[in-house]
């Protein structure tokens, strides 16, 4: 891809942001260490639930709502991790040994496109999704810069419809996310 394709994609990939509706993630609770092994990408040996709390904004100007969303990783569960380029695997790695807060982003990222967002409880939209991965992270301790460069990368490499909804029906079946207003 040449300069000026990457630009003109960053372009519409901005203009394309819905400025409607957000997510802001307040606390992230796995319920144990994340345990997978490392193959081709990274496979779940147990199961594993993480708890996300934060608010929700469905248009620009209303009173965010709090809520909490559930996500279930079964047994066989596989990810890649955060997709980063090789020049920045050094600053978003595709897992943080012993830092499951920083490995929940990714890995609810890939199962929320999984399911284009459609969950029990919601409908969110790729932006939330998106909102979702760069919260955890900040909780995680990454930098705000970072963490704005990691999503606008998320952007370009994962804007495409491949990856958004593109899983099969047994890759589903490793994943549930439930969510619910409190």
């Amino acid at each position: 891809m040449g300069l000026s394709s990457l630009i003109n994609k960053v372009k519409k990939v901005v203009e394309a942001v819905d400025v409607g509706s957000s997510i802001t993630v307040t606390e992230v609770d796995p319920n144990f260490q994340f345990c997978f092994e490392k193959k081709s990408c990274y496979c779940f040996t147990k199961d594993c639930t993480v708890r996300i709390k934060g608010t929700r904004t469905l248009k620009k100007g209303a009173t965010p709502k709090k809520f909490e969303m559930t996500c279930l990783f079964k047994k066989g569960f596989t990810t890649d991790g955060a997709s980063a380029p090789e020049f920045a695997k050094f600053i978003v790695p595709a897992v943080k040994e012993g830092d499951d807060i920083y490995n929940a982003a990714p890995f609810i990222h890939d199962g929320l496109y999984m399911y284009k967002g459609k969950i029990d409880g919601a409908e969110l939209t790729r932006d939330e999704c998106d909102d979702i991965l760069r919260g955890i992270w900040r909780i995680s301790g990454m930098s705000r810069t970072v963490a704005g460069v990691a999503d606008l990368g998320t952007h370009v490499v994962a804007g495409s419809s491949d990856h958004w909804g593109n899983a099969s029906a047994e890759a589903k079946k490793f994943f549930k996310a439930t969510f619910k207003y409190v």
